[in-house]
């Protein structure tokens, strides 16, 4: 990567989306093709995810390669899966079937015991949803492994994660796309939203069950949230650019279409490269 820093006042947000993080990893790397370099960067569930793997200098084809392979795949999921699997629905116990552990291992392997503070370029920021305080949050501080892996944490999917004795859940439940907080932020004077729609899930199961209920519950109220968040955009005067990448929806093994939905959000981004607005923004690659 160029030693180039970011815009300051670029920020991009990368919205929440199941196993969204290859769409996510090839609009980051399509921006860098262009020359636009955030100097921050919001992200919720799997946009967290990839935005904290950049911010953290997991970049270009090493960042790729990375979203693509078996061993990443694997890391969320660990022995007593299938055990909490049955659990849950029995309601006996467990909060979720994956508890997060094996991919925490993973991801401190990859980048260390890093605090988000320590990331200046970019500036990161992570939604998750707090359920010791019933509330949403950004958090600019505290274990980055920790809370990537807690704004990712979709209910019943993970277990509840515990962090600095407070308990997190998924921050897409309530903010999937964090990015209104900069609408009054002097500093920023461009935001680029990246949102991922996914085909419909339910192409193979003609009927409803408790999964596509759920995913598709929350598919309702984000769209409301992000119409709101939307009109707010409009009236705020900044330029505000939302990106919206379709794909087929992902699987956590689907690594056969992994490539498919790289390219996908690469061509999102490349799509920016016709917008003279951003022309003053581009640094030498």
């Amino acid at each position: 990567m160029s030693g180039h820093r970011g815009d300051p006042g670029l920020a991009v947000c990368l919205a929440s989306s199941f196993c969204g993080y290859h769409a996510h990893t090839g609009f980051l790397n399509g921006l860098a093709r262009l020359g636009l370099r955030p100097g921050r960067i919001a992200g919720a569930s799997a946009g967290a995810l990839s935005g904290g793997l950049w911010a953290a200098g997991i970049r270009g084809d090493e960042l790729e390669r990375l979203v693509m392979s078996l061993r990443f795949k694997r890391s969320f999921f660990d022995l007593l899966s299938i055990l909490r699997f049955h659990l849950l629905f029995l309601n006996l116990g467990p909060s979720g079937v994956l508890s997060g552990c094996r991919l925490r291992k993973f991801l401190i392997r990859l980048i260390g015991d890093r605090r988000i503070e320590e990331l200046q370029d970019p500036v990161l920021e992570l939604a998750v949803s707090n359920l010791t305080r019933n509330c949403m949050q950004l958090k600019r501080e505290g274990s980055l492994v920790d809370f990537m892996i807690a704004s990712l944490a979709v209910p019943l999917l993970f277990t509840v994660q515990k962090v600095g004795g407070e308990d997190y859940v998924d921050g897409g439940v309530a903010n999937e796309t964090p990015f209104e907080h900069w609408l009054d932020d002097p500093s920023v004077h461009t935001i680029l939203v990246h949102y991922i729609r996914h085909h419909s899930s339910r192409r193979f199961i003609p009927w409803w069950n408790a999964t596509n209920v759920a995913a598709t519950s929350h598919s309702v109220a984000a769209a409301e949230l992000f119409e709101k968040r939307k009109a707010l955009a409009a009236m705020s005067g900044k330029k505000v650019v939302f990106l919206e990448t379709w794909t087929i929806f992902p699987g956590i093994f689907q690594w056969r279409t992994a490539r498919s939905l790289i390219d996908a959000g690469a061509l999102t981004a490349a799509s920016l490269g016709s917008d003279p607005g951003l022309s003053s923004l581009r640094t030498s690659r």
